[in-house]
């Protein structure tokens, strides 16, 4: 079977907002979009009001929109971690005033129960159409072993640092996940 090329479904560039103010990130992404940037990567919070403020202005068309579920604290019960998720998912799309992003990514934890309940809502965003795919941000090995577990949707990617002067595949991460399906994007 013939598929589309991963740069085809996933912008292979992508500005990332983070630490930006709400105007820095509707410039930022003005600026980006102006050189043909179309990914946008922004956490919740002052990023994700400046990517809407960018939005009351210019049309969607063309961006790919990429949001991180936040950190539950420590001590979090996976009951707790799955609703706070699901809040965040839902007052997200209200303030972007969208149905859907193109992708949710979750954030590791050093609790396995809480990265399996939070994946679940992802999967069930993913079934509602509030996202078109989901992924991962810093999953060590068993952090990722641990959360293929219980999925029944694998991530689309795994997003980590990767930088020069790092091997190829540090730590074994990205053949690991890629031996698996899942993209690495860093």
């Amino acid at each position: 079977t013939w598929k589309l090329p991963y740069s085809v479904l996933f912008p292979t560039l992508a500005l990332n907002t983070v630490g930006l103010t709400v105007e820095e990130t509707a410039k930022a992404m003005d600026l980006a979009r102006s050189v043909g940037i179309t990914h946008v990567d922004f956490h919740p919070g002052a990023e994700r009001d400046g990517v809407a403020l960018y939005l009351k202005e210019y049309p969607r068309q063309g961006l790919f929109l990429t949001t991180k579920i936040r950190k539950p604290k420590p001590g979090t019960s996976p009951a707790d971690a799955a609703q706070l998720c699901q809040d965040q998912i839902r007052d997200d799309l209200v303030a972007l005033n969208l149905e859907s992003v193109d992708m949710l990514m979750l954030r590791d934890s050093p609790d396995c129960a809480v990265m399996q309940a939070q994946y679940k809502v992802l999967e069930d965003a993913l079934a509602a159409g509030q996202c078109r795919s989901i992924g991962i941000i810093n999953y060590c090995r068993s952090s990722l072993e641990c959360l293929l577990e219980t999925a029944k949707i694998k991530p689309a990617v795994h997003y980590f640092l990767l930088h020069p002067g790092m091997t190829p595949d540090p730590l074994g991460l990205r053949s690991f996940g890629e031996s698996r399906g899942i993209r690495t994007f860093a």
